[in-house]
């Protein structure tokens, strides 16, 4: 699953301090070879976001000033958080 809060600059919106990411390990070990499952009704919770994915796409304004890139508060949290 994309975490698009995470890339909001590169598409020339206002980068704001990304959510938790889905924890998704639990899905990673699942066996698909278990011929008794309905895999429709197992996954009909991701089915029903990927049906609704235009519903999700993000609305903010556009970047005029390069200077507002990022929140004021994302570049300290960055600086403690990312790479």
């Amino acid at each position: 699953m994309h975490q698009t809060d995470r890339v909001l600059r590169q598409f020339g919106f206002c980068q704001l301090i990304p959510l938790t990411p889905e924890v998704l390990d639990d899905e990673h070990k699942i066996n698909l070879r278990q011929s008794n499952t309905h895999w429709s009704v197992f996954f009909l919770e991701y089915i029903e976001i990927w049906e609704n994915r235009y519903n999700h796409i993000t609305t903010q304004e556009l970047i005029i000033v390069p200077e507002l890139a990022c929140a004021p508060s994302y570049m300290p949290w960055f600086r403690i958080h990312g790479k």
